[in-house]
């Protein structure tokens, strides 16, 4: 059976984006998210985090360092009873100094080919499923995926559920 999701960027998005996120230390959500996390968990969402990480690139970072951090945010919102089903992100960037990270690549947003992986990984209903985001990268890449997209507010919480309503009202 398929279920509605919500796609969400994570820098920016759901936490704060200090630059180069890679630490559990330095996350810090935004307002109101866990209550909206919370929310989309309790009506049966798929929680997807599609993210860029040009930090692995550039150097500021390593993969196993990203594993970790994402791991952790499972944990913490696991306790509060928020299941995200998956996290994908790119490393890739062309300006990066560690060689074989260093290309293009359409698995970076705007490129779609994160959330194209979570569509043949999952079953999705993709009509009653949105994106939140940040940046125009997300907005274009929500857009190539055939995703209701916003530009997240300052109240994640209010924001989902109304979008959630005028979703599942169309």
């Amino acid at each position: 059976m398929k279920k509605p999701a919500i796609f969400l960027d994570r820098d920016g998005t759901i936490n704060y984006d200090s630059g180069y996120t890679y630490k559990f230390s330095k996350f810090r959500f935004r307002p109101h998210v866990i209550k909206g996390l919370k929310y989309l968990s309790q009506k049966k969402y798929f929680i997807f985090i599609v993210t860029n990480q040009a930090g692995i690139a550039k150097g500021k970072f390593k993969v196993t360092d990203l594993y970790t951090l994402h791991r952790k945010v499972k944990v913490y919102l696991k306790k509060r009873n928020i299941t995200i089903n998956a996290i994908e992100f790119c490393p890739y960037h062309p300006d990066g100094i560690i060689k074989k990270y260093k290309k293009r690549s359409s698995y970076r947003k705007p490129g779609n080919l994160m959330i194209k992986k979570i569509f043949k990984k999952w079953k999705i209903d993709k009509k009653k499923s949105f994106m939140l985001g940040d940046k125009k990268t997300d907005k274009i890449a929500a857009i190539k995926s055939n995703l209701y997209f916003e530009y997240v507010s300052k109240n994640f919480y209010k924001q989902v559920k109304k979008i959630e309503k005028k979703i599942n009202f169309n």
